[in-house]
């Protein structure tokens, strides 16, 4: 089951306006700029803090069939708690809200009644934990149901459209002038990362086989390990000048080799170097290509430029593709440390700049020890004439 988490900081600046949430219409509304995409099969619980209520954290799971409701019900009140008090303090309400859209010849309306027992299990968690459940949505097809709404013939049982960007209400137009946006879907998101398709995928497949009889042999032979991590370097050097210069794609055999090579943790956090403002653009695309290029039976291996692609996204203020990169990242490796650690830092409302300027200290001592293993002679100089600037290998030994 996945899970995104958010937590904003606990300040909120003075110059920027408050988004006051006046009911069930106002909450629809809002829902995708509190998570920045508009959420698809997914359970978003939002916690409410303090005496005026104000926005604390934000847990989104998937929905699971029905079997696991009463477990994902648990979970979502768990999550939530222990996100609420690792940033503040137990929360003193929640907001729920269920968002799935109908499947062939079915109606929104269907789909509300469908989720109702779920929401049920969730408003009965946080009730056991003593929250007060606020509201609790349903959001489908472009309308939304209440189903904390106990007053006969108050809500339209075909559902109350929610506003959309043609016809913004007050809580959107507050929201965008507070600098939130909307970057489409999370399906929408998630679909630049899926692995190619055929004919690419059985191309890309067959470098894999080739690569891989190399290794084999290579692997027999003293210092392999090392050989193959200076090679790696060398090849995500010339990647990145590829990439900087506007290339958007590689030969399979090159793709090949980068994703078997970035699974050694450190040819990975050598590549998580590449976080100064001037690679984040390019190094986002080659991250996003080489995801796309771990095709069945390689699908694990993506967890790793996965994990690179939320880590450069995160550093180019791109949230929501840091949360849904992460996302498959542990969906490819549950147990990717380096994607964990990384999600409780975005949970725990760290700004991705601290992490950088730590990064860059251990640069520097690696700098200093002569540590060029990744890239040899050619990767030294590469890496020196970025000497200024420096890099980062963030959770430097993490998986």
């Amino acid at each position: 089951m996945n899970d995104d988490r958010t937590a904003k900081p606990d300040a909120r600046p003075s110059d920027l306006p408050t988004v006051k949430m006046r009911g069930p219409a106002d909450m629809a509304e809002m829902l995708p700029y509190l998570l920045g995409f508009h959420p698809d099969d997914s359970i978003v619980a939002l916690g409410l803090q303090g005496p005026d209520l104000h926005q604390g954290g934000t847990v989104r799971l998937d929905i699971p069939d029905e079997p696991h409701w009463g477990p994902a019900a648990a979970e979502t009140a768990r999550l939530l708690v222990r996100l609420s008090e690792q940033r503040d303090t137990t929360p003193a309400a929640v907001v729920l809200y269920l968002c799935r859209d109908p499947g062939p010849g079915e109606t929104g309306r269907a789909v509300a009644d469908r989720l109702r027992p779920l929401a049920e299990r969730l408003a009965a968690e946080f009730r056991a934990r003593r929250l007060d459940v606020r509201e609790s949505l349903c959001v489908s097809d472009g309308h939304w149901w209440s189903y904390a709404c106990e007053r006969p013939g108050c809500c339209d049982p075909a559902g109350t459209p929610v506003r959309d960007a043609g016809d913004a209400g007050p809580v959107a137009a507050a929201a965008t002038y507070a600098g939130l946006a909307v970057r489409g879907s999370r399906k929408e998101i998630g679909a630049t990362m899926e692995a190619v398709g055929p004919p690419a995928a059985g191309a890309q497949r067959e470098a894999f086989e080739r690569v891989l009889a190399g290794l084999a042999r290579r692997l027999a032979r003293p210092d392999a390990g090392e050989r193959i991590l200076e090679r790696t370097g060398a090849l995500l050097d010339d990647a990145m000048e590829r990439f900087r210069a506007g290339a958007e794609q590689l030969a399979d055999e090159h793709a090949a080799r980068l994703v078997l090579g970035l699974q050694d943790k450190r040819a990975r956090d050598r590549a998580a170097e590449f976080a100064e403002p001037g690679d984040l653009a390019a190094a986002q695309r080659l991250w996003r290509f080489l995801a796309r290029r771990c095709v069945h039976p390689y699908d694990d291996h993506a967890a790793a430029p996965l994990t690179l692609l939320a880590w450069t996204a995160w550093l180019s203020d791109d949230t929501p593709t840091t949360r849904v990169a992460l996302s498959r990242a542990l969906e490819a490796d549950p147990d990717y440390t380096l994607a964990r650690l990384l999600y409780d830092s975005l949970n725990g409302g760290l700004d991705p700049r601290r992490l950088l300027e730590t990064v860059r200290e251990e640069r520097v001592r690696r700098l200093a020890s002569g540590d060029v293993s990744a890239g040899g002679p050619a990767r030294s100089r590469s890496l020196r004439r970025q000497g200024r600037t420096g890099g980062g290998r963030p959770a430097a030994g993490a998986r």
